[in-house]
């Protein structure tokens, strides 16, 4: 037999907060960054986000996770300067790659507050790749909640 559940909201018992997950994974933070334009255009649990240079960013949490090595991270970054209507490096390049840590030999230390980003075109047979700022840069952030 097929249920259909249809709800406009799920808190937990009290009422005042979200339910907790069992023997599931959410992410605890994430971040939806418009690098060009310097706009952030979504978040959870980001309490700021700082855009140190060209391509290098760091997020702090709102609620800080467990530990600084406890938490996965997933970055990407879309190919574009403009929303998709135009490739950010060319047809000939490498494509848009988003990492964890610092481009430049880690600035920043490892920290239960915060995760740091950056976003790097690839190089060509003719042309090295280098550090960009896209339009679609997103961040997410897996783990434990202090």
């Amino acid at each position: 037999m097929t249920s259909v559940l249809n709800v406009d909201t799920i808190a937990d018992k009290a009422g005042t907060g979200p339910v907790a997950l069992t023997k599931q994974a959410a992410s605890k933070h994430f971040v939806a960054y418009d690098a060009v334009n310097q706009t952030v255009e979504e978040s959870l649990n980001q309490s700021s986000l700082t855009d140190t240079s060209t391509g290098r960013y760091y997020s702090t949490f709102t609620n800080a996770m467990s530990g600084a090595a406890a938490k996965a991270n997933f970055v990407s970054a879309a190919n574009t300067v403009n929303d998709g209507t135009s490739h950010s490096s060319g047809s000939t390049r490498g494509g848009a790659n988003a990492n964890m840590g610092s481009s430049d030999g880690g600035s920043r230390v490892f920290s239960a507050s915060e995760i740091q980003f950056y976003t790097v075109y690839g190089s060509s047979a003719g042309s090295d790749g280098a550090i960009r700022d896209f339009s679609a840069v997103c961040c997410s952030t897996f783990g434990d909640l202090a």
